[in-house]
């Protein structure tokens, strides 16, 4: 890890803990227990599952899309 990429991996850390929804879950993932990494992942999958059931073929598109701009801007950040 460089010095430059250390205060943006801050940033984006405390902007997730800012969302009320993710806080406690996210708390417990980087700081509770061992196996709470894995459980976090489960959930987010389960999340992930039962949206593709309610709402169907755009739960598959809607995190694809939002994809695209953020595989830009990594492919920009790493070309510099």
């Amino acid at each position: 890890m460089s010095a430059s990429s250390a205060p943006k991996e801050v940033l984006v850390l405390r902007l997730l803990l800012a969302v009320p929804v993710l806080n406690l879950f996210l708390k417990e993932a980087l700081y509770g227990a061992e196996d709470a990494k894995y459980w976090f992942i489960a959930n987010l999958a389960m999340i992930w599952a039962v949206s593709i059931y309610a709402f169907g073929y755009p739960a598959i598109i809607l995190p694809a899309l939002t994809m695209v701009p953020m595989a830009f801007l990594w492919i920009l950040d790493v070309c510099r």
